[in-house]
């Protein structure tokens, strides 16, 4: 959701209360609070200077790295309040640290409702070309239009069925590891949805890429990714910075002379893979087969959010799991159409 000027001004309000002043807010109180004002409780200690180890240690006496489920609830009636920003922060320090996506957008941006108006430049290389423009002559325009390209978010969750019994003797510390891992799954979804986009389009008109076809229909060459490369950066004029495969096309230019060369690539030795033309090589979950996408990561696509990262609050603060859902309302969408080229090779 996008926060309005009076909830901004409260938050900065609440935020920039002097740490003396914000500690003596604790448990339902201060859960009541961020729920009102759109904030989470790692906001809240990023305002106190503190994280969420040492303030459990100071405030509860606690120590998260050794201190069962079970123990936490029972250490102090203010601590379990926090339980549930422990469990989305764990999950969202997954979806952000393996997958890729982070590194394949502009931004994430909140968007206010489900169904987002995408802002655009419809380039046009004739219209944009810098041109003599006589005294009192009118000087070319380039307009940005609004309103054309409506991407719906879907909804997109994960749930984990874990009985309390299940849990309670198991350390905090490595339950957060099990939902970090939860989070990592959740990106690779994610990674998944904007190799498909990015691809194809995101389902708006004018947003699928230029496609061009290797030299030789079922087989790759240097000369592809060259081709490639040159129509990004000459004929569209953007920057390369990135290329995404999938496995068995990775494993194929990987295979190339090319990139054989131990005094330029060192993969054999280091697992490191290497940057053809100077970007930088990823293998994509989803990426569509026999398809290589060429992208300008700063110009490509966005992720738009209107729901961030979602738990069921009350079940997890009264200790019950069972079943407990984690959900997310986002999805990508194209900016810059010509920010990326597709090869591909399955032509004939």
């Amino acid at each position: 959701m996008a926060y309005r000027d009076d909830i901004v001004k409260e938050r900065v309000a609440f935020l920039s209360q002097e740490p003396d002043t914000l500690r003596q807010i604790r448990g339902a109180g201060l859960y009541e609070t961020l729920q009102s004002l759109g904030l989470n409780h790692g906001q809240f200690f990023r305002a106190l200077g503190t994280t969420v180890r040492d303030y459990c240690a100071q405030e509860f006496g606690i120590d998260l790295d050794r201190i069962t489920v079970d123990r936490f609830f029972q250490s102090d009636p203010n601590a379990k309040w926090l339980f549930p920003d422990m469990v989305r922060d764990a999950v969202v320090s997954g979806m952000t640290r393996k997958p890729v996506y982070p590194g394949l957008i502009i931004r994430d941006e909140r968007v206010p409702s489900t169904a987002f108006d995408v802002p655009y430049v419809q380039e046009d290389e004739l219209e944009e070309e810098l041109r003599t423009v006589a005294e009192g002559a009118a000087i070319p325009e380039s307009a940005i239009k609004y309103g054309d390209r409506v991407i719906k978010l879907d909804k997109k969750g994960r749930g984990v069925l874990a009985s309390y019994e299940v849990i309670r003797r198991m350390s905090v510390d490595m339950l957060r590891i099990h939902l970090q891992r939860i989070g990592e799954r959740l990106g690779r979804h994610l990674d998944a949805r904007l190799a498909r986009i990015l691809a194809e389009g995101d389902g708006a008109a004018g947003t699928a890429p230029v496609s061009l076809d290797t030299a030789t229909s079922g087989a790759w060459a240097y000369a592809d990714l060259v081709k490639g490369f040159m129509t990004l950066t000459l004929d569209h004029y953007f920057t390369p910075t990135h290329m995404l495969a999938n496995a068995d096309l990775c494993q194929t230019i990987l295979e190339l002379d090319a990139f054989k060369e131990a005094a330029l690539f060192d993969f054999a030795k280091t697992g490191n893979l290497p940057t053809p033309l100077g970007t930088r090589l990823v293998p994509m979950a989803g990426q569509p087969a026999s398809c290589l996408t060429i992208l300008d990561a700063g110009y490509a696509a966005q992720k738009l959010t209107e729901q961030d990262l979602l738990v069921e609050s009350d079940k997890l603060i009264n200790q019950q799991w069972d079943r407990t859902y984690l959900t997310v309302v986002t999805d990508f969408a194209i900016i810059y159409e010509k920010a990326r080229v597709v090869v591909r090779s399955d032509w004939s």
